[in-house]
């Protein structure tokens, strides 16, 4: 094999894949944008005329980046104000903090278990159990599988993926501060 168009070949391969990383990032800080300049306020059809963009693709940009301020707003004017932990049924009343999710609720006590199962240190034996890499189970937040860099928490009525997880911390250390 000849060698200088063999490193040519590697060369052109490493370029290309920083290329596509770059497109990738790139990409996502451009629906990121278009997402925020909807959540200022601004709405899809003169995003859309701004951009030369047809108004489904920026509805479509705006949703597959996180969604709209509105949906937010129509889902939480439906939530129920009976809201409990789907891990442990106490009632918000019961809890120091319970972070919502799609039709899932979690409250700071099961974050902090999840947490210790998630490190190995939770109790054998108890109701939350480390799911397997290739397991069917999905995270009830996010609906992701557990993979080989995506640990899941499994519960009785609940999933949770160590992202949602991590999120979940993060939220609850932003309400304390």
């Amino acid at each position: 094999m000849h060698q200088e168009l063999l490193e040519k070949a590697r060369a052109a391969g490493a370029d290309l894949a920083e290329a596509e990383r770059r497109v990738l990032t790139t990409r996502a800080d451009y629906h990121t944008a278009i997402r925020r300049l909807h959540l200022a306020g601004a709405p899809l059809r003169e995003i859309a005329d701004a951009l030369s963009l047809s108004h489904q693709r920026v509805q479509q940009i705006v949703t597959g980046s996180g969604g709209s301020w509105w949906r937010r707003a129509w889902r939480t004017r439906r939530s129920t104000a009976d809201a409990v932990c789907t891990w442990c049924d106490r009632p918000p009343s019961e809890v120091a903090k319970l972070v919502a999710g799609p039709n899932v609720y979690i409250c700071d006590a099961c974050v902090t278990a999840a947490g210790r199962v998630e490190r190995g240190q939770g109790k054998s034996g108890g109701p939350l159990k480390m799911a397997k890499a290739a397991s069917r189970e999905r995270c009830t937040f996010c609906h992701k599988r557990p993979s080989d860099t995506r640990a899941m928490v499994t519960g009785p009525a609940a999933n949770i993926c160590s992202d949602c997880l991590r999120t979940c911390r993060e939220i609850m250390e932003i309400s304390a501060a």
